[in-house]
């Protein structure tokens, strides 16, 4: 093992779950190597800086999901500047530079601990299905292995984030389990309670029944690992006041603790190859120094852990090969909408986790071979981003047009009060299909490290707009049947608008297959070109599938750090 003080053994870029994930599992296997964490963000992790992110968004006037994290150095000064993730074309240009045809809308944070700061929590596992679309159903690509081989992964990859849920609602039907659930499901809301007592003689819609199940989630619903359980605080999004919700700065603060050093305010600039193609040279920017200048430190084995935009941006900072013309290619999300309204009696939102009921049954079908598939979800926040108890309030208020007061006192108050405690959401998350046109390239546009910053071509395609279509048919059918038997009103969008949202649910890029020619990294994500390069994370996924990608890139990290640690 190496012992010069910028020589290492493992050098890995990025500290979110991917990346700090990766160092425990290699220093826990290989505790004489000396493994170096090369993070761009430079927040402290303890419990004040958590306080503070809770005070910043409580006092942010229109709380984005920025919000707790837009005084950091690095976003307030633009050294490694977060992207947001919004629909306003003007704040998705601050860092990306957007080609179109259409938005991408989802963004990530460049913090110690990455985006899962930020994130809901949700942890469903793939289906079997999601792994095999191609031979399936025609469509896309198979990934190089099965839901059979990726299975022990995902337990340990449940017990390492702490995910709750009810196993007798996934196993053996939705997801095949070899493993419990580290903890029992997060308890539903009075709010959720009522919503499924509502819908238990729904029938099924199309031949598939509407069934309500618990969410699985990284969040805590007894005290795991030294966090307490849910306090219900319904910030999941964008900050968890008590840490119950996991985020990568739990496996950060182990890392350390292992003997993994970490650097921050290190903005990777350039990877060097030699002329035997393997990479031994890591040139970064310290942006917390005074001039900024390239520094450098080398590694045996390189892992790139820096999510789908900044993972392919450094590959092609890089001019590293690229024989099978995908890095960067195949970007995903989740387009995702929502149907709001008022129920019949209050709901109470805002009282516990945002999300706790899903409808799992559309995940999968026949129709996949025509029509991307979707999840569902009941949420617990009110009207979600359609509309916020404030802007519902500004709405009774006042009247922009006429610029005159439309209600006041008591019975605004009361106005507010009946409309506020009785709404409701159901929301649909789409699979969409990889395209090598939507991708991520170089602008010619620099960041104010004089990086040239990232371009991004997207488009929806025909596939994803039918799922759109087709998850607010059936949302719409939900909400029409609540309408018919429970009294529900006020039901909105009452037509398919192919609008979408993003889901921050960023994948792709750098795609994950057996053969060189067709893939970036190899079924272990170990690259296809360079011998000692490896890439983590939901960049390598070959397709997206419909649940929410955390769990799924933790449990593909944890199987490339084993096959790593076989070779240092």
């Amino acid at each position: 093992m190496d012992n010069q003080p910028d020589r290492f053994d493992v050098v890995i870029i990025g500290a979110g779950v991917a990346g700090a994930l990766c160092a425990c599992e290699l220093k826990t296997a290989r505790p004489e190597a000396r493994i170096l964490l090369l993070e761009a963000g430079a927040n402290p992790l303890d419990p004040a800086r958590r306080k503070a992110y809770t005070d910043a968004y409580q006092v942010s006037a229109t709380q984005p999901t920025t919000a707790p994290y837009a005084d950091l150095p690095n976003n307030r000064d633009r050294w490694a500047p977060s992207s947001d993730g919004t629909g306003d074309p003007l704040v998705m240009n601050a860092y990306y530079v957007e080609a179109g045809p259409d938005l991408f809308k989802s963004g990530y944070q460049r913090m110690v601990g990455g985006s899962t700061w930020a994130w809901r929590g949700n942890c469903p596992r793939f289906l079997p299905a999601d792994f095999a679309l191609k031979s399936t159903y025609k469509v896309a690509v198979d990934w190089p292995f099965d839901y059979a081989e990726l299975e022990p992964y995902y337990a340990r990859a449940e017990a390492e984030l702490g995910v709750t849920g009810n196993t007798e609602e996934w196993h053996p039907h939705l997801t095949p389990r070899s493993t419990e659930f580290p903890m029992a499901g997060i308890l539903p809301s009075y709010g959720d309670d009522l919503v499924r007592t509502a819908l238990t003689d729904i029938p099924p819609i199309d031949g598939t029944p509407v069934t309500l199940v618990t969410n699985p989630q990284a969040r805590n619903s007894v005290d795991y690992q030294g966090r307490p359980a849910c306090e219900g605080n319904s910030s999941c999004v964008p900050i968890c006041p008590s840490g119950a919700k996991y985020d990568a700065s739990v496996h950060v603060t182990r890392a350390l603790g292992l003997g993994v050093e970490l650097r921050t305010g290190c903005v990777a600039v350039r990877l060097l190859a030699d002329p035997d193609d393997r990479v031994s040279t890591v040139v970064f920017k310290d942006w917390t120094t005074a001039d900024r200048a390239e520094q450098r430190v080398s590694g045996g084995q390189v892992v790139l852990a820096l999510g789908a935009v900044e993972t392919a941006k450094l590959w092609l900072l890089s001019d590293l090969k690229n024989e099978s013309d995908q890095v960067g290619r195949n970007l995903m999300d989740h387009p995702t909408e929502e149907v709001v309204g008022l129920f019949r009696e209050p709901v109470f939102p805002f009282r516990g986790p945002q999300t706790v009921l899903s409808v799992e049954t559309f995940r999968d079908g026949a129709f996949r071979k025509d029509v991307g598939g979707f999840r569902m979800t009941v949420g617990n926040d009110g009207w979600g981003r359609t509309e916020s108890p404030a802007a519902a309030l500004d709405k009774l208020m006042w009247d922009g047009k006429a610029k005159r007061i439309l209600l006041f006192g008591q019975e605004l108050r009361d106005r507010l009060e009946d409309k506020v405690t009785r709404m409701l959401r159901f929301s649909y998350s789409t699979e969409q299909l990889p395209l090598p046109e939507n991708r991520v390239t170089l602008s010619d546009e620099k960041d104010a490290l004089d990086v040239r910053r990232p371009r991004i071509a997207y488009r929806i395609d025909d596939y994803s707009k039918r799922s759109l279509a087709y998850g607010h048919s059936v949302v719409r059918r939900i909400w029409q049947y609540l309408e018919d038997t429970a009294g529900a009103t006020e039901v909105d969008p009452k037509q398919p608008l192919l609008k979408f949202k993003g889901s921050g649910h960023t994948m792709g890029t750098m795609r994950m297959g057996a053969e060189k020619g067709k893939a970036v990294v190899d079924p272990d994500g170990r690259s296809h070109s360079h011998p000692n390069v490896w890439v983590v994370g939901a960049s390598v996924f070959p397709t997206g599938g419909t649940a929410n990608p955390t769990l799924t890139l933790a449990a593909v990290t944890i199987r490339t750090a084993e096959k790593l640690a076989a070779v240092l």
